[in-house]
């Protein structure tokens, strides 16, 4: 098992109950916030998920001999690409409780 996933076992089992608990209230619920919610929690468990393999991808890249300039660019791409999806996935989350604060203020 790779180091860098079990380091991250915490977070990801956060994540996991928080998507448990947002799939929960978008099958019951089926509203926009709720859907946000999951659609937010399933991004950032998916970038968990996937982050601890990115380093050693370069470092195979590398060993199959890809330039390590050409290895590092594509492993600094797919971060960018993570951070990206990341800060998708909190807005998605802020979103959520944005409409879902919005919905309790009317009557």
């Amino acid at each position: 098992m790779n180091i860098g996933l079990l380091l991250r076992l915490p977070l990801v089992l956060a994540l996991a109950l928080g998507l448990a608990l947002t799939l929960t209230l978008a099958l019951r619920r089926r509203n926009a916030s709720s859907v946000l919610g999951f659609l937010g929690f399933l991004l950032l468990l998916a970038v968990q998920t996937i982050a601890p393999f990115v380093v050693p991808f370069a470092t195979r890249l590398q060993v199959r001999g890809v330039a390590l300039n050409r290895a590092t660019i594509i492993a600094a791409f797919a971060d960018l690409v993570m951070n990206l999806i990341s800060s998708l996935a909190v807005l998605a989350i802020v979103g959520a409780i944005a409409i879902s604060s919005r919905n309790e203020r009317r009557p």
